[in-house]
């Protein structure tokens, strides 16, 4: 007889088993924990408890994520808030220099737009200093934020150190007016499979504020 009709036969007569209880104890099969041989309905309980085993770490996965998240989130709107409440150009550029890196535990942050200020005074400020085309293409090409290494577009003006691992960001009104872009030392901070909503957002609350400050 073939292991399959075995099979076949136990699923189609589940009563052989309510007519031969005893056998369940008699069949020892090798322990999946390599402790000698356990009977068969030992073996199925103690499947049963890796697979609750495996649900229990998994529900705790899930928790700590939701917890990791509801964190974010909340630093999101702390930085909403902030934002709202600036009344120039200077204290958003602080804002984005200072606040982030504290409250995202990154190495360094940095903004730059080519779009023109609306207050030409404005215009000396760091994040107004010339961006090539070809970052410049490469920002406005992305259709969400990049994560990873750095890019070749990277300038030595961007950060103080290089990063270990960047989050691009571009900033779009009508069209894209520049990027924020942010530095970890972690390598796997910034990783090209991770989700990208929250920087997503961050990118659209930061584009709404600049927009009272630019042409």
């Amino acid at each position: 007889m073939q292991d399959d009709e075995i099979k076949n036969y136990l699923k189609n007569h589940p009563e052989f088993f309510e007519q031969n209880a005893s056998l369940l104890a008699e069949i020892h099969l090798p322990s999946p924990h390599g402790s000698g041989t356990i009977s068969l309905a030992e073996r199925q309980q103690l499947a049963q408890r890796d697979k609750i085993n495996a649900l229990e770490e998994r529900f705790a996965e899930l928790v700590l994520n939701a917890k990791d998240n509801d964190a974010i989130a909340n630093k999101i709107h702390a930085l909403n808030v902030e934002l709202h409440k600036a009344r120039s150009f200077d204290e958003i550029e602080q804002l984005v220099s200072a606040l982030l890196p504290e409250h995202f535990d990154l190495a360094d942050t940095c903004l730059r737009i080519w779009t023109r200020p609306r207050d030409p005074a404005n215009h000396a400020n760091l994040v107004f200093s010339e961006v090539s085309d070809e970052a410049k293409t490469w920002v406005t090409a992305l259709t969400q934020p990049y994560c990873g290494t750095q890019p070749e577009i990277v300038a030595e003006d961007w950060f103080i150190e290089p990063a270990g691992s960047v989050a691009l960001i571009p900033l779009r009104l009508q069209q894209a007016i520049g990027f924020l872009a942010l530095a970890s030392d972690d390598a796997s901070r910034f990783y090209a499979e991770m989700g990208t909503d929250f920087l997503t957002k961050i990118g659209e609350i930061l584009s709404a504020a600049l927009s009272r400050y630019l042409d």
